[in-house]
């Protein structure tokens, strides 16, 4: 199953998609969500946010006041957060709904694997009354008087075989459903902890903080970042397992179908292993620089919104909408390099895709024509893998 794409699964979200989800400790401090791997960020009092006063000669105080300021105003680099982490605020309840989304997940991944079990016979089923008719020729021929009775179990066959079709199709619809409604319901359970508990942190921070934090951004914060953060802990977990049920169950039907092809292909595998891992450390690059622009140009807007009247008084219009450009066209160009980049990623991903199908039809027509394999087999292996 080399062309399932698993390297998708890069957890990394920038400082302010988790910064606001937070606890409160007892003094007063934010222990924000990265922290919770190591970090903690201590809030200082106002007094230690003011400027210093000239008469009052404490040299050791100010050095230490003005390195505390100098350490926040310095970009820090955005924190890794592992999978398990993001699940911190889930329950009991939450548990049991992503276990079943899981076990959802996992049989719908295995469908894909019999199904194309189900083709390769059904494949045989098609060629073998052809072959036995005439030996050295791969086609069916004319079905007449003298050879009909050959395919008088082909229509049984079929039968079966469509029988088959609609138990997986049945099977997959009801998986597939149960597995996104557990995920999503489990995501959207957690999302509102986190929402609540951001909110709370930034209600019980002194007045001092809001003056090195921009309120509009932080708005901006609680509802664009939370919901990537929905996105990311969602269904797509959920696609996850189903991608790495197909993933492994391919392999094992590969190695018992054909495991001379199986081998052959698996050369291709490393390639797309590994371009699939670039192009998901550049997307995470991107997605990250994306939002942080876009969390400015929000903070712009609510600060003009909430002075409208002091703008407009001084006549500031102009410049207030040159200053929201600005920060819309970095975003805009982060945009289009990012979409690029996706596009070019999965040109590459296809190519690689329709290169290995060409590898496994060209060597599959040799083993066929060695009598090691049938149709079916090859067929089975080919696509799968």
């Amino acid at each position: 199953m080399g062309k399932l794409s698993l390297a998708s699964f890069s957890w990394v979200f920038s400082q302010g998609e988790l910064e606001a989800v937070a606890s409160i400790g007892v003094d007063s401090s934010l222990t924000w969500w990265p922290g919770a791997v190591g970090a903690q960020i201590k809030m200082h009092s106002v007094d230690e946010a003011k400027p210093d006063r000239k008469d009052v000669a404490v040299p050791h105080q100010d050095r230490e006041s003005e390195d505390k300021c100098s350490d926040k105003k310095s970009p820090k680099k955005p924190n890794m957060v592992s999978p398990l982490t993001m699940f911190r605020y889930s329950d009991w309840l939450d548990k049991l709904l992503m276990g079943l989304g899981t076990v959802m997940a996992i049989l719908h991944g295995i469908s894909l694997p019999l199904m194309m079990i189900i083709f390769g016979d059904m494949t045989d089923s098609f060629v073998k009354p052809g072959i036995e008719s005439n030996p050295g020729n791969f086609s069916l021929g004319n079905i007449s008087a003298g050879n009909y009775s050959r395919y008088e179990n082909l229509e049984e066959d079929m039968t079966r075989h469509a029988y088959y079709y609609s138990g997986i199709g049945a099977g997959v619809l009801f998986a597939a459903y149960m597995q996104v409604a557990f995920w999503t319901i489990a995501a959207g359970r957690q999302i509102k902890k986190i929402r609540q508990q951001f909110f709370h942190a930034i209600m019980q921070q002194e007045i001092g903080w809001f003056d090195v934090n921009d309120v509009g951004e932080l708005n901006t914060r609680l509802i664009d970042d939370v919901s990537k953060i929905n996105e990311g802990i969602g269904d797509k977990i959920g696609m996850l397992f189903q991608a790495v049920a197909t993933f492994l169950t391919g392999f094992i039907v590969g190695f018992i179908k054909g495991w001379k092809l199986t081998l052959v292909i698996l050369a291709v595998s490393p390639v797309m292993g590994l371009s699939a891992a670039i192009w998901a450390k550049i997307l995470s690059a991107f997605t990250d620089k994306e939002l942080t622009a876009y969390a400015k140009a929000g903070a712009v807007a609510e600060e003009v919104l909430a002075a409208i009247r002091t703008v407009i008084a001084f006549g500031g219009q102009k410049k207030e909408i040159e200053r929201y450009h600005k920060n819309l066209e970095d975003a805009k160009r982060i945009g289009i390099k990012k979409s690029i980049t996706v596009s070019i990623s999965m040109g590459i991903a296809f190519l690689l895709i329709y290169a290995s199908y060409a590898l496994a039809f060209w060597y599959g027509t040799t083993l066929i024509l060695s009598e090691d394999y049938t149709i079916g087999n090859v067929l089975t292996v080919g696509v799968l893998q």
